[in-house]
């Protein structure tokens, strides 16, 4: 399977936060129509320095994929290249004693031969769209969602929960750990066989999603607009209303050769405790 892409369009901006703690991969006005991975970190805001945090992951994991030549990227792959970060994040740990605590979201995607594989930890969300309608989306890794599973709440009384912005899952680490890896967690897979042209792939962080909804992004996406005016109507709709930073990356399917008849997804999940 060959899947080629149109050009990719970013943006990333601060919200109302005093510093941009997302990081992407590759950068804003970076990628181009022949970039196989992209990595969308947003640091998080109750530990130090999410902005390091969030930009040694995203280094880490591109840093690793080049290194070895682009794998596709599964459990074993995703672990070695997670262990670069909390082997980062434990250097800045040890290099800056005032810091106790850094940590982030992960969102992956990558287009192989094989399709695409996507990855997360946290609630940096990836969404796959085909004629205006959502057919994948990740599932955020937070408390309430694990507790709406387990029956403890509803889904109507996760909304308004006082643990709805608390994740179950994050790469972090804090300085009392000896190697950093004493929180390590471990990524939700997803394996996707059945892209299309004219399918959509949008990642983005949180604060996107403080103003745009599924629906919307149905509706923006549809629209008979060039996929750059796409993603500035997606990012006009945070501007000015935001509080988090906002960040988000817009890969549109040119063409796929050799796709598969049927679509097939098969999701490794392995849950840390």
């Amino acid at each position: 399977m060959r899947i080629q892409t149109a050009l990719p369009f970013a943006f990333s901006h601060i919200g109302q936060r005093s510093i941009n703690q997302d990081a992407l991969y590759p950068a804003v006005n970076v990628a181009t129509e022949n970039t196989p991975l992209f990595v969308v970190c947003d640091g998080m805001g109750g530990a130090d320095k999410g902005e390091i945090a969030s930009q040694l992951l995203c280094n880490a994991v591109a840093g690793y994929a080049t290194a070895m030549d682009y794998p596709v990227f599964d459990v074993v792959h995703l672990q070695s290249a997670l262990d670069l970060a909390y082997s980062d994040y434990h250097n800045y740990l040890q290099q800056h004693p005032l810091v106790s605590r850094m940590g982030s979201t992960l969102a992956l995607l990558q287009l192989h031969e094989r399709g695409v594989t996507i990855a997360h930890i946290g609630d940096s969300r990836v969404y796959q769209l085909r004629a205006g309608k959502i057919i994948f989306q990740t599932q955020d890794h937070r408390q309430v969602n694990d507790m709406v599973e387990a029956g403890i709440i509803t889904v109507t009384q996760a909304l308004t929960h006082p643990w709805r912005n608390r994740l179950s899952r994050a790469v972090v680490a804090s300085s009392d750990d000896t190697d950093g890896r004493a929180a390590r967690t471990t990524p939700a897979i997803t394996n996707l066989t059945d892209v299309q042209s004219g399918d959509y792939f949008f990642m983005c962080s949180d604060g996107v999603l403080e103003t745009i909804d599924n629906n919307t992004l149905e509706i923006v996406l549809a629209s008979n607009i060039p996929d750059q005016a796409k993603m500035e109507s997606l990012k006009a709709l945070c501007d000015g209303q935001t509080k988090d930073n906002y960040s988000g990356y817009l890969i549109g399917i040119s063409y796929v050769t050799h796709t598969e008849s049927a679509r097939s997804i098969s999701t490794v999940k392995n849950y840390a405790d």
